[in-house]
């Protein structure tokens, strides 16, 4: 399966956020549109894990995944300066 350039799937993150075992986590999330509304997916990493996918084939989702395992260093250095700048905000 490969995801195409019409597709222009549209990619956002959390911060780093505290998950259910006490680890730090970031929550990726993937949209595009499609003819009724938006496909929608959510990771979890450093796992990888799909935790919510709607409108992603299997191949997508495992396309997604190497994505993430290819950008995790950026990711994660994005999502500690999300951490960051709301702590100095207030």
């Amino acid at each position: 399966m490969e995801i195409r350039d019409k597709d222009k799937i549209t990619m956002t993150h959390t911060g780093l956020l505290t998950g259910k075992n006490g680890k730090k986590v970031i929550h990726v999330c993937f949209e595009r549109k499609n003819q009724t509304g938006n496909d929608y997916a959510e990771i979890i990493l450093p796992s990888r894990k799909v935790v919510h996918a709607k409108g992603f084939e299997e191949g997508e989702l495992a396309q997604l995944q190497l994505y993430l395992k290819d950008q995790e260093k950026d990711i994660i250095k994005n999502a500690k300066q999300i951490n960051h700048d709301i702590i100095f905000k207030f």
